[in-house]
């Protein structure tokens, strides 16, 4: 079974607009997030960040990587 061996937390941010009026979006990543955490402790951590943020939230992401081996 596959085994989680790293989680990271996205925060999608607005940025504005470009001069065509498409939309810029900025990064925010938080590395080496416990594993085990929920997704609803991760949503509240990303509540809790966007407040400290100068641009507002778009979207969260969770990345997860797991260890698939077998060997």
């Amino acid at each position: 079974m596959a085994e989680i061996v790293n989680s990271r937390l996205t925060l999608e941010l607005n940025g504005g607009a470009d001069d065509n009026g498409n939309s810029i979006i900025k990064y925010k990543s938080f590395h080496n997030v416990k594993t085990d955490a929920t997704d609803e402790d991760l949503q509240t951590a990303a509540i809790n960040l966007g407040g400290l943020q100068e641009l507002p939230i778009v979207s969260v992401k969770r990345v997860n990587e797991y260890d698939i081996s077998t060997f």
